[in-house]
């Protein structure tokens, strides 16, 4: 069943356009890749999504329900939550009141009012829960990530949306990360929707892939039909 559902989205921004009609399905339970070279128009259709922006045509659907342009906020309390490519914590709160934010913001929630230890459960489920009393602007680069993975946890969400989480891991810790997002979509019962540039991590995961390119939705297919078209291998390595 369709979880989320993407029909004929279209963006410009001045004379240049960064979407054109493009039409999409996240199945629920399914982990499912958007992939496409630097300007496919990946993490714009992510924002029209999460309702950072607005479409100029074409409409979003989550859960049967038109959602096409409500604010950010009302998008991740309908159960859309999003992680950013370039991290955004609260620099100096501590990463425990940065998950608190989502805890005490979402209509899901089940802690009765003790956002602290549930706000600690999520930081424990991503790993840093020994930093929990840590200002997040004291954060490396990996750790800002499992935090933004903590925040949007936090939330309840039915389908998390991935931004490029691995940058600046290595290779072992990759392989660490797929495993965990593979068991957060099972244990939690989520749906992801992952934007990623590290291709083997996205084939190995992913269930669908979906492939952008100038704007345009190019193919979608597992990962074996995916790396086999020659329209994906022209995208990204060009004649």
């Amino acid at each position: 069943m369709a979880l989320l559902e993407g029909l004929r989205l279209s963006k410009r921004f001045g004379g240049v356009t960064a979407l054109s009609e493009v039409s999409f399905t996240v199945e629920e339970g399914t982990i499912v890749g958007l992939i496409g070279p630097n300007g496919a128009g990946k993490t714009t259709l992510f924002n029209l999504v999460a309702g950072a922006l607005k479409p100029d045509s074409g409409r979003v659907v989550f859960r049967g329900e038109d959602i096409t342009g409500l604010s950010p906020n009302i998008v991740c309390r309908h159960g859309i939550a999003r992680t950013f490519q370039v991290t955004r914590p609260f620099g100096t709160m501590t990463c425990l009141e940065n998950v608190g934010v989502g805890v005490i913001n979402s209509p899901r929630s089940e802690s009765d009012g003790n956002w602290r230890a549930t706000a600690l459960h999520y930081l424990e489920t991503v790993g840093v829960e020994d930093l929990a009393f840590t200002e997040a602007r004291h954060l490396n680069v990996v750790q800002k990530k499992k935090l933004e993975i903590a925040r949007a946890l936090a939330t309840r969400p039915k389908i998390l949306m991935l931004d490029e989480v691995l940058g600046g891991l290595n290779s072992q810790e990759i392989v660490q990360a797929v495993d965990f997002i593979r068991r957060l979509r099972d244990e939690l019962h989520l749906t992801v929707f992952w934007i990623e540039h590290v291709m083997g991590a996205i084939m190995k995961a992913a269930e669908k892939v979906i492939v952008l390119d100038q704007g345009q939705h190019l193919m979608e297919g597992t990962p074996e039909q995916v790396v086999a078209d020659s329209r994906v291998i022209h995208a990204y390595l060009g004649e």
